[in-house]
């Protein structure tokens, strides 16, 4: 940190620039996705582009977060970028308890701290951008924050708060460089509301999400059957889950049962929890609710993720992308 000077001279050119590379970003997720790309995140890899080499160093030294997963599309050769090994690229950054809604745009700073869109319906556009640590409880949670660039701007509001708290907190030029990253925030502001008009309503924001173990949970359409949400229902699964209670098959029975009459909700709780949870007894079940509870609601993308992620979900390293 210390040699960040932000130039608002750099706004509309890489703007322009990133701008010119959205269809090319696009076509690429929907080819290796099947997902919907927002307009937001190229105002966001503008954003990177205008603080440069030097901001970006601030970012990651001041504010924790650092670019990471698909916003590498948009830098320079981005889309020359392959999966290591002849791995699929959706498992770039993708932790072992990652839901397949979970599309990682940012690393963070501390046991394993990822932030990603999250895609409840790879027809529409990612509902909000959450956050997991990995290493941690890998469970992921949501602020209800639209944009990258509203997330970059929450991380840095929480540096200003905890230097404010703790004198011990910063290093001597900290304040200083967090006011140029947030002159450079406010300087996209506008373009970020832009983006977000031109893309239109998000179909799932402000949906009503059973509550259920791992975070947060799915957005349902109506007639999806009964999902067992809420803190007493999950709890208790909890608890038969860490005793291997007999009552697990019989919920998985349910949820299969449920899921073959049309009623897919139950199967992709029971499935979510069950790939959170990441037990040897349970892998198989897993799989076999999420992908047959997507393919029941028509989100086949998310489907397709999951069975790669299967697949491949004992890697040594997440970091898949190369040049």
């Amino acid at each position: 940190m210390g040699d960040f000077v932000f130039d608002h001279d750099r706004v509309e050119p890489s703007l322009a620039a990133m701008e010119a590379r959205f269809d090319d970003v696009a076509a690429r997720l929907r080819t290796v996705y099947g997902l919907r790309l927002p307009r937001h995140l190229a105002v966001f890899a503008a954003y990177l582009d205008a603080i440069g080499a030097s901001g970006r160093r601030a970012l990651a030294d001041g504010v924790g977060v650092s670019s990471g997963g698909i916003v590498r599309y948009f830098e320079d050769g981005g889309l020359a970028l392959t999966g290591r090994d002849g791995l699929d690229e959706r498992l770039d950054c993708r932790f072992r308890c990652d839901a397949p809604e979970f599309v990682t745009v940012l690393w963070g700073d501390t046991d394993g701290l990822h932030f990603g869109l999250w895609y409840d319906d790879p027809a529409e556009l990612p509902t909000q951008v959450v956050h997991n640590y990995a290493r941690d409880s890998a469970e992921t949670w949501s602020e209800a924050l639209p944009t990258v660039l509203a997330q970059v701007r929450r991380r840095l509001d929480d540096a200003e708060r905890d230097a404010a708290d703790d004198p011990d907190y910063d290093a001597p030029d900290g304040a200083r460089q967090r006011a140029e990253l947030l002159r450079a925030i406010e300087a996209f502001a506008e373009a970020d509301e832009r983006a977000c008009t031109q893309d239109g309503p998000v179909r799932w924001r402000g949906t009503p999400r059973p509550a259920i173990l791992g975070g947060f949970g799915p957005a349902l359409p109506e007639g999806s059957g009964d999902p067992r949400g809420g803190y007493e229902r999950y709890d208790e699964r909890y608890q038969a889950y860490r005793a291997r209670s007999p009552l697990v098959r019989e919920w998985i029975a349910d949820a299969e049962r449920e899921l073959a009459a049309g009623l897919p909700a139950y199967a992709l709780v029971l499935g979510r929890e069950l790939h959170w949870l990441d037990a040897a007894d349970h892998r198989e079940d897993a799989l076999r609710l999420l992908t047959g509870a997507y393919r029941a609601l028509g989100r086949d993308a998310l489907a397709e993720i999951a069975a790669v992620h299967y697949a491949n979900r004992d890697l040594r390293s997440v970091e898949v992308l190369v040049s």
